[in-house]
């Protein structure tokens, strides 16, 4: 049974703007990350699947099982963007919260598959003859990191903004 505050909707006033953003971002952001990865994790699969060392090999399947959890969060946005559209109370914090847990993780992910990419290619990570794809700050993870915080940051300027529309008390007829 739904406890009282799940089942009551968010206050109705001029926010209705603000919810279809905040839930046209959310599902934009949801679909883009997962799409990415996806790839990734067919990447990833590839990677598995060809003759790589064990060494790289414990490291690669841990990489996997990031961008799974990774493919979780994203499924917890487009959820918590449905319910934004929906206007329950619970969701945009619920939004604010997924995409912040998304952009750390994929943080995270970013310094691994550098740690990985140090550990292929050692001293010559600052040669010029590097991929740009193998530099720390754009990794495919770091860049979907910056993706993720990007849309967060409207996100949030969408419900800071929202919120203080919100918070204005109505005019009393008593004076």
């Amino acid at each position: 049974m739904m406890s009282e505050s799940e089942a009551t909707p968010a206050p109705v006033g001029g926010s209705l703007f603000s919810r279809i953003l905040m839930g046209i971002l959310g599902l934009l952001l949801g679909l883009l990350i997962s799409l990415a990865t996806f790839y990734r994790l067919t990447e990833i699969g590839w990677a598995l699947s060809s003759d790589i060392p064990d060494e790289f090999s414990d490291q690669i399947r841990i990489m996997q099982m990031l961008f799974k959890l990774v493919a979780a969060l994203c499924l917890a946005i487009i959820v918590s963007s449905i319910a934004t559209f929906i206007n329950t109370a619970w969701a945009p914090k619920a939004l604010l919260g997924s995409t912040v847990a998304m952009c750390v993780l994929l943080l995270g992910c970013g310094i691994y598959e550098y740690i990985i990419i140090d550990a292929v290619y050692g001293d010559q990570l600052s040669s010029e003859e590097i991929p740009w794809r193998y530099k720390p700050m754009t990794t495919i993870s770091m860049l979907m990191a910056y993706i993720s915080l990007f849309f967060g940051g409207l996100i949030w300027l969408i419900d800071y903004l929202r919120r203080g529309k919100d918070m204005v008390p109505a005019a009393t007829e008593d004076g």
